[in-house]
């Protein structure tokens, strides 16, 4: 599909056909496509306001950061792109603090594309030596965090398997890596601003060592954020830089969104949490009623605002799991949503957002329309052993 036009929880694609996207920008877009943010943001550029040199919004966005999400961290933050980029700078700064160079991370997480922490080729095998992968959601990944990692980085809840039970285990990481003293890094690229104003950290009671933040921040700009605590921020001659790191754009973007979230600067309220949170589980309990009223081995799994359909009716704790659990023949299903006029990314997450409130039954029956006509086939390994979700 190639998309020529998005406003508020639609896309069009090239032949003018409309769909309901639940992507939104792979999770950027929580207030809807072409939102008031967005044309404000974009008259920056009228005002030749696009400049790489330090600018009058990011004190804002450093001062919303601080009062409001993360007291507890440092009062400036370092800035710079994507996700990504944020994530390289996050361990970086780890290593050089700790002056080790082991990274700990979950299967299943996702951390954006760094050698070591993803499948390719032209990724050198010293890079993956310096990454040591834990069982994510399974105690058997504290005897593998020791004081030779310089830190473990995990996100609030995985996109490869959103949960809400996932609080205990995210606080015995917290703990076990403050008694080995290995910092404890919080991806919340995907969950920062979406899960909560305070993001994943605000919905499971953590307080990291090091956050990073993208997506959400950027109000639809590209953008990356980090934020430690004093002590480990100071570390002298760490390299942050990047042309268009902090630029004037993306930042006055991360100032609305904040400011919207906040209420502080007069600004309009256009996300509520509370009833992105209450349409998420009406939207989870009114599939998962039908799949097992009608006999299918699917639910639906998430955290928040965040949600999966998942192909199997068994209970999965983790990404290997689901993998060994699922049916097969997904991408049929996803073909056959869209001739119903609903998108889902190829990545299977369902991003809602504010725009989504009043077609929330919209997606639901085109949901349950395109199950009824597809058939799945079974997964290749046996699921005899797991429970079923009740």
């Amino acid at each position: 599909m190639v998309i020529r036009k998005a406003y508020d929880c639609y896309i069009e694609d090239e032949s003018g056909k409309r769909f309901i996207d639940t992507s939104m920008g792979s999770g950027v877009q929580i207030i809807g496509h072409n939102n008031p943010l967005i044309r404000k943001i974009g008259k920056q550029i009228l005002n030749g306001t696009v400049y790489t040199i330090p600018n009058v919004h990011t004190e804002c966005v450093n001062f919303y950061l601080k009062k409001y999400i993360n007291p507890d961290l440092h009062s400036e933050y370092i800035f710079c792109n994507s996700g990504t980029e944020a994530n390289m700078r996050a361990i970086r700064l780890a290593r050089a603090y700790t002056g080790r160079n082991k990274i700990g991370k979950f299967h299943g997480g996702w951390h954006g594309g760094l050698d070591g922490f993803i499948e390719s080729r032209g990724v050198p095998s010293c890079s993956d030596e310096l990454v040591t992968i834990l069982p994510y959601n399974e105690d058997s990944c504290f005897e593998k965090i020791s004081s030779e990692l310089a830190a473990i980085i995990v996100e609030p809840t995985q996109g490869s398997n959103p949960r809400t039970d996932i609080g205990p285990f995210l606080q015995k990481v917290q703990e076990e890596c403050k008694r080995k003293g290995v910092l404890f890094i919080l991806d919340e690229v995907m969950t920062g601003f979406r899960l909560s104003k305070r993001g994943g950290a605000g919905v499971f009671n953590l307080v990291p060592d090091i956050v990073t933040y993208g997506k959400v921040l950027g109000g639809g700009f590209p953008i990356g954020a980090v934020g430690a605590a004093e002590d480990i921020i100071s570390t002298q001659n760490v390299f942050y830089g990047g042309t268009f790191s902090s630029n004037p754009l993306s930042m006055y973007g991360a100032k609305l969104i904040l400011q919207t979230i906040t209420g502080e600067g007069g600004g309009k309220k256009h996300i509520d949490y509370g009833k992105l949170q209450s349409t998420s589980e009406y939207f989870r309990n009114e599939l998962n009623s039908f799949f097992k009223s009608a006999h299918k081995q699917l639910r639906v799994m998430g955290c928040e605002s965040l949600n999966r359909i998942i192909f199997t009716d068994k209970f999965i704790k983790n990404r290997k799991e689901r993998d060994t659990l699922e049916s097969q023949n997904q991408e049929k299903f996803y073909n056959s949503l869209q001739k119903e006029g609903v998108f889902i990314n190829g990545n299977g997450l369902i991003h809602l957002s504010m725009c989504h409130l009043d077609v929330i039954n919209d997606i639901i029956n085109a949901i349950k329309r395109t199950f009824k006509k597809t058939e799945f086939s079974p997964p290749e390994t046996s699921s005899i052993g797991f429970s079923k979700i009740p």
